[in-house]
């Protein structure tokens, strides 16, 4: 890019120029906006605290139509960014794209899936980085990408797809499992949700201290809810807790314990 703008210096006054223009239109837009607000026409903008709102606001009015094309391009750029671990420079990408297209649920699952597990994951197996480090890093940006998935979400409040990757953090990352069964509970009446999500609100249940009860009675319940449930794991989960509750053999699910990967025995 910097050499494009070198080679073509026409560039830098098209540039200069949508920049001007977007900024004396800015106020005339900002005042229409407004209007259209209060009459109904037009959904109030995402709630944000003031710096964010006026950093997307001077984007969004500097560049326009340009959007689009410039977050396409940051993409990219981002691409480049994860495919050389240069985690950092891939979160500024992101913080520019997401402010861009806030309401673009796919980049935020796209920068909560590269900082969450990728990020992480190279923390894991980076050995030119010392341990205490790779440590610190790994909970930054776990912790990083928890922030982004609930900004995200503020913006996008039906998404499916990032509360999916904000719970693939909880659960193989941070180990959270209690906050990985809210994440599954708040999946379960938003359209399209996963089939799965009630059953994984169970699952993560029986695995938080102190709710483990209420996971047995709801796991209890989608097992006679129907044969669709009885999966192994299911299954397996009610055995468990069966056993930790001491329940009656007759108020006992009738199955018994299915065949568990690698032979293992429970």
């Amino acid at each position: 890019m910097k050499a494009l703008f070198q080679k073509s210096p026409r560039w830098v006054l098209v540039v200069l120029g949508l920049a001007a223009f977007g900024l004396l239109r800015s106020p005339f837009e900002d005042r229409m906006r407004v209007q259209l607000v209060e009459s109904n026409l037009l959904l109030p903008p995402p709630a944000q605290d003031a710096v964010q709102q006026m950093s997307q606001s001077a984007l969004m009015g500097t560049l326009g139509g340009l959007r689009t094309l410039v977050s396409s391009y940051l993409v990219l750029e981002a691409f480049g960014h994860f495919s050389n671990k240069e985690w950092e420079d891939l979160r500024r990408s992101y913080a520019v794209i997401t402010s861009l297209e806030p309401r673009d649920e796919n980049h935020w699952r796209d920068v909560v899936w590269h900082l969450g597990i990728n990020a992480t994951a190279n923390m894991q197996i980076d050995e030119s980085i010392p341990e205490f480090e790779r440590k610190r890093r790994f909970n930054e940006y776990a912790l990083l990408a928890v922030e982004l998935a609930e900004q995200g979400i503020e913006q996008n409040p039906e998404s499916t797809i990032i509360r999916k990757q904000l719970a693939e953090v909880y659960r193989e990352k941070l180990r959270d499992f209690c906050a990985a069964a809210r994440v599954y509970e708040e999946l379960v009446d938003l359209p399209g949700s996963p089939q799965y999500s009630d059953r994984f609100v169970g699952y993560f249940l029986a695995k938080c201290p102190g709710r483990e009860r209420e996971a047995y009675d709801h796991l209890r319940k989608l097992y006679y809810e129907g044969e669709y449930n009885h999966k192994a794991s299911l299954i397996s989960d009610i055995k468990d807790l069966e056993k930790k509750f001491d329940i009656l053999p007759a108020l006992r699910i009738p199955d018994p314990y299915p065949d568990l990967p690698g032979g293992a025995q429970r």
